[in-house]
């Protein structure tokens, strides 16, 4: 085989290869909510109920170490919100599970979308 051939082959391996991603998702620490802000239209969707809701928590994760985000196209967003509120005025611990791809575009920090929130 000629190194072009060679360097052909290789290109045509890797082009096949399927891609890698981090998107994922993730747990993050267990902890206590620090804080939640509700908006009444940053993030609102016309087929839905309510706006979105950003929780202010030491994750542990670097995709999003300041917190995480609840949309309300999530299925079950007033169950999840219920269990957030529960959550900060008990102080009760819990770790979310989160989308490490879906970060929040309504501030500089980044958060995470949440996928579920466990009491523990």
């Amino acid at each position: 085989m000629t190194s072009t051939v060679k360097k052909m082959a290789i290109l045509m391996l890797l082009l096949s290869a399927p891609m890698t991603s981090s998107a994922a998702v993730k747990n993050t620490s267990l902890g206590i909510i620090d804080s939640i802000y509700a908006y009444d239209d940053y993030g609102a969707q016309d087929r839905f109920e309510g706006a979105d809701v950003a929780v202010w928590f030491k994750t542990g994760l670097t995709e999003c170490p300041n917190g995480v985000w609840l949309t309300p196209s999530a299925p079950g967003y007033q169950t999840l919100v219920s269990f957030l509120l529960t959550a900060y005025t008990t102080k009760q611990t819990v770790r979310f599970q989160v989308y490490n791809d879906r970060i929040w575009k309504g501030s500089k920090n980044k958060l995470c979308q949440i996928d579920a929130i466990r009491f523990e």
